[in-house]
């Protein structure tokens, strides 16, 4: 094996892998271990290079907060960035970029991993909202991700047990991230009611689950506590059932 992929979050459980351990489990064995990090960046604290990552990847619409089709990211550590190979041989990682030459000489570097000029509206996008990522401290944008979450199984104590619902995420904050997910037998009729009737966006993922998140930047506690409210009360009411499908592409 030359490589394993692992995310750091688990995208339908909400799971929170320990990133150290693995990143020395998996090079113990003689292997990569790349990480995905799209549930985890701007929401979590990673220390990529504290943590010895080898090969990370995510995505900046999410807790990144830079809107649909924004930039993917791709961490490559500098004691592998000579060693690694690419695939692709991009207009931006030739190293020289502009000589239009018939060989591809690959730049030294990060730059070498790079294929061709991404969305530059997109880049204005991630360069806000990081911005705002880093004056307010990633430390205290993942101490509120984790009392966001802990309301949210509070709210799920209180509210849902006798609903049906189920806890499909660990209760101990270093074991998730910035979402919960909740398992109910009729979970996508709920998704697509709490949309339709009750202005709540969550997401359902196979066979029975939703997804709950607090975005730390822009949700509020009072949003998380509207939202909870009004999940008790759509299913309190059985109008979900009411919901015979849903043409939508959006889970």
């Amino acid at each position: 094996v030359a490589l394993v992929t692992l995310e750091v979050i688990q995208y339908r459980s909400g799971a929170r892998n320990n990133i150290k351990e693995l990143t020395d489990l998996v090079r113990n064995y003689g292997a990569f271990l790349l990480w995905d990090a799209s549930h985890a960046v701007g929401a979590i604290e990673m220390n990529f290079d504290a943590n010895g990552v080898d090969i990370a990847v995510g995505c900046t619409y999410k807790y990144g907060n830079s809107g649909p089709g924004s930039p993917a990211w791709l961490y490559v550590n500098k004691k592998v960035q000579a060693e690694l190979q690419v695939p692709i041989q991009g207009w931006f990682s030739q190293d020289d970029q502009f000589g239009m030459g018939p060989v591809f000489e690959r730049a030294p570097g990060i730059r070498g991993f790079q294929i061709a000029s991404p969305s530059l509206i997109g880049l204005r996008c991630i360069k806000s909202a990081f911005t705002m990522i880093e004056e307010a401290g990633i430390h205290r944008i993942a101490e509120k991700a984790a009392i966001g979450t802990e309301m949210m199984i509070k709210l799920y104590d209180e509210w849902l047990v006798d609903l049906g619902f189920t806890l499909l995420t660990s209760r101990d904050p270093n074991e998730r991230g910035g979402h919960i997910s909740l398992g109910h037998p009729e979970a996508a009729k709920i998704c697509v009611a709490l949309r339709k009737f009750a202005n709540v966006i969550p997401d359902y993922r196979t066979p029975n689950s939703i997804r709950l998140a607090i975005a730390p930047l822009p949700t509020s506690y009072v949003e998380v506590w509207d939202g909870f409210q009004r999940i008790r009360d759509l299913v309190a009411s059985g109008k979900h059932l009411t919901i015979e499908g849903s043409d939508s592409r959006v889970t």
